[in-house]
Parts: C-alpha cells; structure tokens; sequence
C-alpha cells in the first residue's frame, strides 16, 4: 500500500514568492535540460518533493500537480499599492513626479528582469511611515538597502506581477506622451524654417 504524502500547492500567484518565480524562471531559460527535466524540477521547488517522491507518483497526480502550478503561476492581477510582509506594511512611491535622483538611477540600473525584480521591489516600495483615514500614507526616504532587497524576495507574486503591469501601462502612456511632444518640436521647428525662409533670412546672397 502507497504511503500518501500531503503537500500545499499555490491556489494563485499571491502563494508564490518572488524568489520562487525566479527560480522557476531560471530552470525555464536553461537549454541544456529537456521539458521533462525541467518540469519535475518545478514540481520539486514548489512541492519540497525529492526526486524520487516525484518519481513515485502517479501520473495523473503528477499532471494535476503540473496544472495547478501553471494556473497559479498565469492569474491575472491588479495593481496594489500596499501589501503586508514580515509584520511590516509597505507602499508604493506616493507621486512618481516626485522621485529623488538617487531612486531613479538605482532603479535604471537595476533594470526590469527577472534576476533584479527584488531589487525594483526594494526601490519602489518601501514601509509606510504614515498613514490617514483616506488612505494616503508616507513612505521611509530612499536608502539603498540590500537587506530591504533581500526581504523582497519574499514579496508575493500578485504584488510584483501588479506593479510590472502598472509600469507596462506607464511606459506606454510615457512613450506616448515623449512621442506628442516630439511630433510638437518637429511642428514647430518646420514652421519656424517656413517662416525664415519666406522672409529671406539665413540665405546667403
């Protein structure tokens, strides 16, 4: 007779850690494993399985296992601008605008991928040092703190897949405006030539 073994499986992303996800993303982008390999060692990092527990189970376990990774990894979320973690509540910067140069140049050198997400984390939320009745709240100054990027590792998922679909949306409405300002330069600066150019100005006789 089988021994069964209990196991917790994420029901969404928000039971997924940051850390998780880049570790699963790792073993995804490495070529030198097959499907299978790849997939079994997904099964063991969120399951805490060894190789040959998996190696045990039924197929149809295994498969079902397989789904409900996928399916918590792949939910749809909204963006949150508060979330609890350690005891500790933090928020997301209050007013872009207002972003120090010391926040705005840590954040473009960290980049946004999958090995630095912990450090955006970092940088963009921070504990919440006040808050009203309304919601508004203040956050701690921007300190570049590698224990802070640590504990973001433990950030789950919905947070971080919120916040990267919130600058996704913010990129694109940026791009927009930097291309209507462009297009609004270029305008100007034709109507300017046309107008030195009807009046004979600037060309050599």
């Amino acid at each position: 007779m089988k021994e069964s073994i209990k196991i917790q499986l994420p029901e969404d992303n928000s039971d997924i850690t940051l850390e998780q996800s880049q570790k699963y993303l790792n073993i995804a982008g490495r070529e030198n494993l097959s499907d299978l390999d790849k997939t079994k060692r997904v099964v063991k990092m969120f399951t805490g399985l060894k190789t040959k527990e998996v190696d045990a189970m039924d197929l149809s376990d295994y498969e079902g296992i397989v789904n409900q990774i996928s399916l918590a990894l792949n939910t749809e979320v909204d963006f949150t601008h508060t979330f609890t973690l350690g005891g500790v509540e933090f928020g997301f910067i209050p007013n872009l605008d207002e972003m120090t140069t010391g926040e705005y140049i840590d954040l473009t050198a960290a980049g946004v991928s999958s090995d630095t997400l912990h450090k955006v984390m970092g940088i963009l939320f921070r504990p919440i040092i006040k808050k009203d009745g309304l919601g508004h709240y203040e956050i701690e100054r921007y300190t570049a703190n590698k224990k802070n990027d640590e504990l973001m590792k433990q950030a789950p998922m919905n947070i971080v897949s919120g916040m990267l679909v919130f600058f996704y949306h913010l990129s694109n409405e940026l791009q927009k405006c930097i291309q209507k300002s462009m297009e609004g330069i270029v305008e100007e600066e034709k109507s300017k030539q046309a107008h030195t150019l009807q009046n004979g100005d600037g060309i050599p006789r």
